[in-house]
């Protein structure tokens, strides 16, 4: 403890003898005790405003560090001593640096994959024998899947197989409230998570759903599950493409799946635009007659039962695949112009 001042703490008078202060009445030891608290909220107050006063000039200094391009007057000096480039080090790829060349090889894998998946499954559509094997193993599940899912969204239960399709004759209570449930638990989702894309998507199928199941009527659900098949190959196959630009931390693509994806959905696409796109000046490619084991064909069965003009027949088929085609396109550009500026980075680096 300090020893008593020998004038007043707070008059300045000399001290007395007694408890306290004739001049001003005040009692010395609580006027020290004041005095003292004071003095200690100063020095604390003075603590503050250095230590205020060092982060500002250590912010400032980082800052012109920046700027400069040059290490901070503040750093430790076993960090400022090291050796800009040690020769130990030297041919090593850190890993800023090969996640700059994984975002490089993404955007030109944006860039040709798509078209190049468009270009090899036209050409192969055009070849008989590829064509054939083609339809086998990659679109013909697509076009009976798009019966199914056409069926869904009518009504009508369906169970899809690699051949045919079975579809119930009456609409269904069942599916429809299912079908209902899911999109909207998947429109609630993209609203809670603020996901727009799915709460975009919930909502389009919803009115879609809709629209098949209680705008239509029985007939003309029927006609357009009929018109589902070779329909489906093209927006499924759309879908599937579509896949190959989902965000890295995706399945799909963490897992590889949307190269796969991407291939079946080329080859289901240009199977089905390629056709009704030659139908628009060889009538005679559209598939009239009978499927063994499944009857009449979709487009008999669209032209003969449900009274479809083949004209009209012809370009829906064609109106719809130019859509999916916009739709892709818009994709593929709105990708491209998020990695623009690595696209012009790999190209001068290669330059």
């Amino acid at each position: 403890m300090n020893p008593p001042s020998a004038s007043c703490p707070r008059c300045g008078a000399m001290r007395a003898d007694g408890p306290e202060c004739p001049a001003c009445g005040v009692i010395y030891l609580r006027a020290e005790a004041r005095a003292a608290a004071r003095q200690a909220e100063a020095r604390d107050a003075a603590k503050r405003d250095a230590a205020l006063s060092e982060a500002e000039d250590q912010r400032l200094a980082l800052r012109e560090a920046l700027e400069a391009h040059t290490a901070p007057t503040f750093v430790p000096h076993l960090s400022a001593a090291r050796p800009t480039q040690d020769a130990a080090l030297e041919g090593i790829t850190f890993h800023a640096e090969a996640t700059n060349g994984e975002d490089v090889l993404e955007a030109r894998l944006r860039l040709w994959v798509l078209p190049a998946a468009l270009l090899i499954a036209s050409l192969a559509v055009r070849s008989p024998g590829f064509h054939a094997l083609m339809r086998i193993f990659l679109t013909m599940p697509v076009h009976e899947l798009g019966h199914a899912v056409t069926a869904w969204f009518c009504g009508f239960s369906a169970t899809p197989s690699l051949w045919f399709t079975s579809v119930s004759e009456e609409r269904s209570v069942f599916i429809p409230l299912v079908l209902a449930g899911l999109l909207g638990t998947l429109t609630y989702q993209g609203w809670k998570r603020r996901q727009w894309t799915w709460l975009g998507a919930g909502a389009v199928l919803l009115l879609a759903q809709a629209v098949g199941t209680l705008g239509l009527d029985h007939r003309e659900g029927r006609s357009l599950v009929t018109f589902g098949g070779d329909a489906g190959m093209m927006v499924l196959g759309t879908a599937l493409m579509a896949t190959f630009y989902v965000p890295p931390e995706h399945s799909l693509r963490r897992n590889a799946l949307r190269w796969g994806f991407i291939v079946i959905g080329a080859a289901a696409f240009m199977d089905g635009f390629e056709q009704w796109w030659a139908a628009l000046s060889h009538v005679e490619r559209i598939p009239f007659g009978r499927n063994e084991g499944s009857g009449l064909s979709d487009p008999t069965r669209l032209v003969q039962t449900y009274g479809w003009n083949i004209s009209h027949l012809i370009r829906r088929y064609v109106a719809l695949g130019i859509t999916c085609l916009v739709a892709l396109g818009l994709l593929y550009l709105g990708a491209l112009w998020r990695v623009r500026g690595l696209l012009r980075r790999g190209t001068s680096a290669a330059g």
